[in-house]
């Protein structure tokens, strides 16, 4: 089982922790005022989430407190946890449009920042788009790919953002061998 998914130990961290936050308005409001990913690390919210994520049984490698305060940033505009991965609901249709919530110009440029957590457009760019999806974003899904950023999770969101098969060359290769 990977790191922050659905049923491991780090993601039910990860779920505890963002509803636990939707009770606190406080801690919500002081995340969600942060402008760049290097104010969430000020917080004392993000550092809960941190020091739950470094007991979790899962976790096999150090944990990236950068990119956690940072995600945990993003994390504060989502109102609902969606079943759906974020990149196929970013190319669903609007409702009465043909067009998708993302546009495709749109889905590419985020496609193009290196990290979450040393870009603070990359930041601001994402929460944006979390309000383009009413808020409603699969909660696991964003911080696992938010976190793992680079080019196997670009790959994924392609993939899944175009509706092709969900399984990429290398991915194939490595179930062949």
């Amino acid at each position: 089982m990977r790191e922050f998914e659905k049923n491991s130990p780090s993601g039910e961290i990860v779920l505890q922790w963002w509803n636990d936050l939707q009770r606190n308005n406080g801690n919500k409001a002081n995340l969600r005022r942060c402008s760049t990913p290097s104010e969430t690390v000020f917080l004392p919210i993000s550092h809960i989430l941190i020091s739950k994520l470094k007991e979790s049984k899962d976790i096999k490698s150090k944990l990236s407190s950068d990119r956690i305060c940072a995600i945990a940033g993003v994390l504060s505009h989502v109102r609902e946890n969606n079943p759906i991965n974020f990149a196929r609901q970013l190319s669903q249709k609007k409702s009465g449009s043909d067009q998708a919530l993302l546009s495709d110009i749109r889905f590419r440029r985020i496609l193009q920042y290196s990290n979450i957590y040393e870009d603070d457009l990359f930041f601001q760019k994402i929460i944006r788009v979390i309000h383009h999806v009413d808020y409603k974003v699969n909660i696991l899904d964003i911080f696992s790919s938010l976190y793992f950023w680079g080019d196997k999770v670009k790959k994924q969101w392609a993939y899944d953002y175009y509706g092709s098969a969900n399984t990429s060359e290398n991915e194939i290769e490595e179930q062949i061998n």
